[in-house]
């Protein structure tokens, strides 16, 4: 096979007609390439992008936070999809708002790729099963999910459990910060809570600062109370967002049951709810977690 010599040139041609849009970008943020799906999505033309910075291209009130994600970035370069993969939000040059997704990929020590796919692109396909700002399932896929996990452990002889995670101290944040901020926090706890749980737990966002959970086959509540115990010690441990500094904790109850046969998931779910009440009314910051009885 003869080899190919990738020149200038020839890399230009290729990402021209790239269906994303492409930004060369330098550490500071300068824009100094830009491909015509840029061109498209932007509404800018290659001169115009030339020369801006990758913060002008998204909403004024995110601009620092964005600013803040990209100098992390720079300290610790990987190809990654900026925040997590979720859609952010980008600003056209009339002014009107386009939801994308966006990548980073480090060049060398000067330069970072920046890959821009409109929400509407085929290639992302966009889930409604899913939380759009965590990307973490949605009600209805959690539901979905935590039946043939019952299912399971009633097959199996195991124990099972739902659990309410709810973030104290966050609505301060978005007084204080703005929502943008408040995003942040939502996405970062996510974030935490999905790289700590086992691949057989479930987790779904329902509400705007709770989250909920199913886990499956925890030895025994003692053990439960434990790993809820920890979630809460993680999701404290977040003290600053962007440069913002924050002090968050969470309130945490679970219900467990060995005899899964018994009870609906539904059931359980509304136990968790009604518990959280009396948590967040009495004792904010700590795990309580209940047994049913066979």
């Amino acid at each position: 096979m003869p080899k190919l010599e990738i020149t200038k040139d020839l890399a230009l041609s290729m990402t021209a007609s790239l269906p994303i849009g492409l930004c060369l970008a330098a550490h500071s943020g300068e824009i100094v390439y830009a491909n015509s799906k840029a061109e498209d999505i932007f509404g800018f033309n290659k001169e115009e992008l030339a020369g801006h910075f990758v913060e002008d291209l998204v909403p004024k009130p995110s601009r620092h936070a964005h600013s803040a994600l990209r100098e992390n970035y720079v300290a610790k370069p990987i190809s990654t999809a900026m925040s997590g993969g979720r859609l952010l939000s980008g600003i056209k040059k009339d002014g009107t708002e386009v939801f994308l997704q966006i990548g980073l990929t480090p060049l060398n020590h000067k330069y970072i790729l920046v890959t821009f796919i409109e929400s509407t692109n085929e290639i992302i396909k966009p889930s409604n099963s899913n939380d759009p700002l965590s990307g973490l399932p949605n009600r209805k896929l959690f539901d979905e999910y935590v039946k043939k996990l019952r299912t399971l452990a009633i097959r199996n002889q195991k124990n099972i459990s739902t659990a309410f995670i709810d973030i104290d101290n966050f609505k301060p944040i978005n007084d204080q910060y703005g929502h943008h901020i408040g995003d942040m926090v939502i996405c970062e706890v996510a974030d935490m809570l999905r790289s700590c749980l086992r691949q057989s737990d479930i987790i779904a966002r329902v509400g705007g600062d709770e989250f909920i959970l199913c886990l499956y086959d925890v030895n025994e509540s003692t053990h439960l109370q434990q790993i809820l115990a920890q979630l809460i010690q993680l999701i404290s441990s977040l003290t600053n967002v962007a440069g913002c500094p924050i002090s968050i904790s969470a309130s945490v109850d679970a219900i467990m049951t060995y005899r899964p046969e018994n009870i609906e998931i539904c059931e359980m779910i509304s136990m968790a709810d009604k518990l959280m009440y009396e948590i967040k009314k009495e004792n904010k910051g700590t795990v309580i977690v209940k047994e049913i009885a066979a």
